[in-house]
């Protein structure tokens, strides 16, 4: 279904007049194949996800403050919580280790999925009906973000994407499977987009608010649909108002309107997603690829290192350069740590980053022989550049590339098999029969009149660290 470009209207009224009106006809089969990974992978990393502490704490709060037994499905607990609450305590636990899937706002699985399941319980949607509002989800979230300069732009800044534009990804998602007309679709996105907030200060500390940001996101994104759906307004020119609009406010009075729309109701932004095969910040990718490939062609490995130089642009600089390493997030976000565990292990998984192993002699003796500088001619997507000196003499120069361009880009996509593979590689040490059965409930979705068989999946007792 495509959609004029040239009409009047503003960004949050003409995604709205689309996605109130688009139905599951409208969408290609490739995309609904795609979103179908992104569910499976994002449910998968949360099942995981809420056994950490950082997830369990938020559930351990919310369920102490408002019960266990009404509302919608708490994943990988027996708990119930409040829609909003629910979404938040979901979102958490998707982020809690930095494996889900990216496009959208930033984290687009954790931003919308935990917001139009919960949802899509509470009014008994079917499948088709729940993968229908997580693809208009992506969509919005992704539009939004491009509206106000695109990932790089506003990481630069110091916003957090999946804290800010995932608010009106969650919007959508929820407004979608509440069926909202194009009006209440609206509210519910400037509403979201009143609400929204999220920014990089714990990358000083390592701080647990970015795991908590896509959660917040799908509380504020789920809270507005439900106003909306009451009569509650909100702004329709949320991008736009010249005081107080987010051009204004995140972006210093610039929007990219024509960015936001080109092609909208053409491009669904699911094949421009991608999904994660590496248990660490996309920035981190590109090099990992790299590496892995020079493992395979030249032999490289962290014993033949004599020591590498690693040169990245600001952003890059700033976000995958903590030290000292002392929690998986800071290995996470450490470049010279992804670095140093994929050149001894050949791999780069969770089991690599939780818990860190720069204690681990072979490790850190690599590790002190990687420098991390700066170079402000580097942008983001240009990704890291690479100098390695070799014990026998011989050197190589590299560029990493884009990591936006990774394994698990539309570029370099994830199958459905590796998705699967990923999802027994996370599930199986917990249930290996609960991994089937995700998997199985989210392959039948669009067969489905409702979502409990998904739930069902999600609904598990284990040791939580309460």
């Amino acid at each position: 279904m495509a959609y004029d470009t040239d009409s009047i209207g503003s960004l949050t009224e003409r995604f709205a007049t689309l996605w109130s009106g688009l139905t599951w006809a409208d969408i290609p089969e490739a995309d609904i194949a795609g979103i179908k990974d992104h569910v499976l992978d994002t449910l998968a990393v949360a099942l995981v996800g809420a056994r950490t502490s950082e997830a369990a704490s938020v559930i351990r709060v919310l369920t102490t403050a408002n019960g266990r037994r009404a509302g919608a499905t708490v994943w990988g607990t027996s708990d119930r919580l409040p829609l909003s609450l629910a979404a938040l305590a979901n979102g958490t636990s998707a982020h809690a280790r930095d494996f889900d899937d990216g496009g959208g706002a930033g984290h687009a699985g954790s931003t919308v999925i935990p917001a139009a399941l919960a949802v899509a319980e509470s009014v008994g949607a079917s499948g088709r009906n729940f993968l229908l509002a997580t693809i208009a989800g992506y969509d919005v979230g992704y539009r939004s973000l491009l509206a106000i300069g695109g990932f790089a732009v506003h990481t630069g800044r110091g916003w957090h994407s999946s804290g800010t534009m995932g608010s009106l990804g969650a919007a959508a998602a929820a407004a979608k499977v509440l069926g909202l007309d194009a009006e209440k679709f609206t509210n519910a996105l400037g509403i979201a987009g009143s609400f929204t907030g999220g920014v990089w200060a714990f990358i000083d500390d390592g701080a647990m608010t970015k795991r908590l940001h896509p959660g917040k996101a799908c509380e504020t994104g789920v809270d507005a649909a439900l106003l909306a759906q009451g009569g509650i307004t909100g702004p329709h020119r949320i991008f736009e108002s010249e005081f107080g609009g987010l051009f204004t406010t995140y972006n210093g009075g610039v929007g990219f309107r024509d960015k936001a729309l080109d092609d909208l109701g053409v491009n669904l932004n699911i094949a421009s997603s991608y999904l994660k095969p590496y248990a660490c910040c996309r920035g981190s990718h590109s090099t990992i690829d790299t590496l892995l490939r020079l493992m395979s062609s030249h032999g490289l490995r962290a014993d033949n290192v004599k020591r590498m130089d690693i040169t990245a642009g600001q952003t890059a600089y700033d976000m995958i350069n903590v030290y000292p390493i002392e929690t998986v997030f800071d290995a996470q976000f450490s470049l010279p740590y992804a670095v140093s565990v994929t050149l001894v292990s050949g791999e780069a998984g969770l089991g690599q980053f939780e818990p860190p192993r720069l204690n681990e002699p072979e490790v850190r003796s690599i590790f002190d022989r990687i420098t991390f500088t700066l170079d402000k001619s580097i942008g983001l997507e240009d990704g890291p550049r690479l100098h390695i000196e070799r014990t026998d003499g011989t050197t190589i120069d590299i560029s990493a590339g884009n990591p936006t361009l990774a394994k698990g880009s539309a570029v370099l996509p994830m199958t459905h098999a590796e998705v699967v593979a990923k999802t027994h590689a996370l599930i199986d040490p917990i249930n290996p029969a609960l991994a089937e059965a995700l998997i199985s409930a989210v392959e039948g979705l669009d067969q489905a009149s409702d979502v409990t068989s998904l739930l069902d999946a999600l609904r598990i007792v284990g040791e939580h660290p309460r």
